[in-house]
């Protein structure tokens, strides 16, 4: 593509606009005719972007080397050609590599993009893997991590083919020198994990393994998983820790929150903004409103689950029950007034039935000192309703019937029910024949 490698002394004074990048040492300016080259190169350096640039392979950073990615005069992107949808855009798979994007006062924007809104372009891979013993990425303001479409039928063992932003794996053999991401600006967004399986976590950051991501500033938005952790998940042994910055959660405006989505098997959907499992996905904690407050987090939830200052996420076991004892009674509070208008129905229906059966017999009480109630009452009584039920027929209560019986055994002297009965000239033999 390019053909040669210039040096800014005075005997390479004419310099060609269509160099790639260019890397500083000291007061040596070098310019590359390609990335790769400049990537490739054996020492450690600031490499400028200057102009937009397809990749086709990967950027490997290997043992030892510390690479500063910035841009220049203009703003520039690194984006995924359709010749590596197979590996990540830039991994940094060495012994202790570091890979630097921006810098502190940069002043215009680096973009890593993985072609998909442009042109739809499917990966099996992140847009940055760190998989090196030691290795680190440190991402600064004006960085965007964006539009990498992560799709495919991806091994569950890979170290580097899942998630769609930023994917954080170190093995066990290396547990006590972990990979670590620290983002203290920039943006990671429009991210999708769609792989076809159990491992389709982390739309924005994914730790599988042994990993650190270290949130210090920036903002994870507008990023998908098809199982959890739209905008970062951790698997495992990794660790979380959040002192600054923003991961939007299912409470965020359209164009921001991230998302969790239905995915394969068992757990599904948990943390649109956050999830964190532990060993074998037998416990998870999960955040999915927007987080906005600082928050740390480290290593394994202890406990009640309470991780750092105090903050607690949400237990999708936990919550699962919490829904169900809700549903329990929502439906009891439905189901028990519907029983009482029933019960009422069939009440009332059985007592007109008695009535019918056995009608209040016509009875004169003309010359006795009744009231109208009392001698309501006393008709009633010359029936087989049970005092329940003639408190139920007028529609009073039972302490209320009891107090008109009274008055009115007082006034007619008589002391029970069957007394009253036989004073009005049945007895209670009549009244069961």
């Amino acid at each position: 593509m390019f053909l040669f490698i210039a040096l800014t002394v005075p005997v390479f004074a004419q310099i060609s606009a269509a160099a790639a990048a260019s890397r500083s040492d000291g007061v040596t300016v070098r310019y590359y005719a390609t990335l790769h080259e400049a990537f490739a190169a054996n020492f450690s350096d600031e490499i400028t972007v200057l102009t937009d640039i397809v990749l086709d392979e990967p950027l490997l950073i290997e043992d030892g080397v510390h690479i500063k990615l910035v841009t220049g005069s203009t703003s520039a992107t690194i984006q995924r050609g359709a010749g590596n949808i197979e590996f990540p855009v830039i991994w940094v798979r060495g012994n202790g590599a570091v890979l630097e994007l921006g810098k502190p006062g940069m002043k215009n924007e680096l973009f890593i993009d993985g072609g998909y809104s442009d042109s739809g372009l499917e990966a099996h891979a992140p847009l940055i893997a760190l998989s090196g013993p030691g290795a680190k990425l440190i991402m600064y303001d004006r960085v965007f991590l964006q539009n990498n479409f992560n799709h495919g039928d991806v091994p569950g063992n890979s170290h580097y083919q899942n998630g769609a932003g930023v994917n954080i794996r170190t093995f066990p053999e290396n547990s006590e020198r972990q990979a670590e991401f620290i983002m203290k600006g920039g943006t990671i967004r429009g991210n999708i994990n769609d792989v076809m399986s159990r491992v389709a976590k982390g739309g924005g950051v994914l730790i599988r393994g042994f990993g650190i991501f270290t949130m210090e500033g920036g903002v994870i938005m507008n990023n998908t998983a098809q199982m959890t952790g739209g905008g970062f998940h951790s698997d495992s042994r990794g660790t979380f820790k959040k002192t600054g910055g923003i991961i939007y959660g299912a409470n965020a405006p359209a164009g921001f929150r991230n998302a969790a989505k239905d995915g394969v098997g068992r757990p599904t959907a948990y943390g649109h903004a956050v999830s964190v499992s532990v060993i074998d996905h037998q416990f998870f904690q999960y955040r999915n409103d927007t987080i906005t407050e600082n928050l740390t987090y480290t290593g394994a939830p202890e406990g009640n689950g309470v991780f750092g200052e105090g903050e607690k996420w949400n237990n999708p076991d936990k919550d699962l029950w919490r829904k169900l004892f809700i549903i329990v009674l929502i439906a009891f509070a439905v189901a028990i007034p519907v029983f009482l208008v029933i019960w009422k129905l069939t009440y009332k229906k059985r007592l007109e039935s008695a009535l019918k059966k056995n009608p209040a017999p016509e009875i004169d009480l003309e010359n006795t000192e009744l009231s109208p109630r009392e001698k309501e009452i006393c008709s009633l009584l010359m029936t087989e309703l049970s005092i329940k039920q003639i408190a139920y027929a007028l529609e009073i209560t039972y302490s209320g019937v009891n107090f008109h019986i009274k008055n009115l055994y007082q006034k007619l002297n008589v002391h029970s029910r069957t007394e009253l009965l036989a004073k009005l000239g049945r007895s209670m033999r009549d009244r069961q024949v």
